[in-house]
């Protein structure tokens, strides 16, 4: 029993108060049971009372197969079970897997550092810290307000400091308001691009294990005009070009934002000539 909880939570199904303790209670049928609907296959009510059968146990062996270990040496901590989830949208709290259709970057512009538990105030799927750790906080199918209008297909990654929106363009960093110290733009950390880039790739193998497909990645910036900088250039091109380099992920093209947002710059995409910050 514990096999399956392990894999329907790898596979992005929470059970919140219980986890992977060996029992087959309501919790875990529940996940048990959106998996199989999501599959295609007969809701829990049709099969054998208070069991995982044969051809279920087949069907989340295979999912499972289809995502990869966490890669050894990228450090992972689930925070799932014990997040408030209060960002979570009252109106449209879940999404349904085959709506997951995309990945947004941000960055935090803030410093909220290595510990696990001082991410618990934010409303983002995953948290990437300087070191290279990744922080789950919400499962895929959450919905959680993040990116605005982005929201109902998108699943965030927030990757933490604060970066310059264009490298080397000081004027381009925001600064909190005084009297807090004037800011330098932060790097970005070799163990952090990789942790990030790890991140989208265990996002889209995620939702293919589940029968959906992500398609496109994107900025902050393009749902928000208030997010000018977000990510920033140094971001979006180690993670955001990265990824549609390796998995042919697009950003909408040159002229796509949605609502108040902004295209993507020139100055973070040389093919988008003419696109001011």
């Amino acid at each position: 029993m514990k096999t399956a909880q392990q894999q329907l939570i790898a596979l992005g199904y929470s059970l919140p108060r219980y986890g992977a303790d060996g029992d087959l209670g309501d919790e875990t049928l529940r996940a048990y049971g959106e998996f199989l609907v999501l599959e295609g296959m007969r809701a829990p009510t049709d099969e054998v009372p208070k069991s995982i059968t044969v051809p279920g146990a087949a069907a989340l062996d295979r999912a499972f197969t289809g995502i990869p270990p966490v890669v050894q040496g990228h450090k992972y901590f689930d925070e799932r079970n014990k997040h408030p989830h209060d960002g979570r949208s009252k109106s449209y709290p879940y999404m349904k897997w085959s709506e997951v259709k995309a990945i947004v970057l941000h960055q935090t512009a803030t410093q909220l550092g290595e510990k696990p538990e001082r991410w618990h105030s934010v409303p983002i799927h995953f948290g990437i810290t300087r070191s290279g750790k990744t922080i789950q906080l919400y499962d895929l199918t959450e919905v959680c307000n993040h990116a605005g209008n982005f929201n109902r297909w998108t699943v965030g990654v927030e990757i933490d400091g604060w970066f310059a929106g264009v490298e080397g363009r000081a004027e381009t960093l925001w600064q909190p308001k005084p009297p807090a110290p004037k800011r330098t733009a932060m790097n970005l950390p070799a163990a952090q691009a990789d942790a990030a880039r790890a991140c989208v790739k265990r996002i889209i193998d995620i939702v293919a294990a589940n029968g959906g497909k992500v398609t496109h990645i994107h900025p902050h910036r393009q749902s928000s005009g208030d997010r000018q900088s977000d990510p920033g250039s140094l971001i979006w091109q180690a993670v955001g070009l990265w990824a549609q380099q390796q998995f042919g992920l697009s950003d909408g093209g040159k002229s796509y934002k949605i609502d108040t947002g902004r295209t993507i710059p020139v100055d973070w995409d040389s093919r988008y000539a003419g696109n001011k910050y």
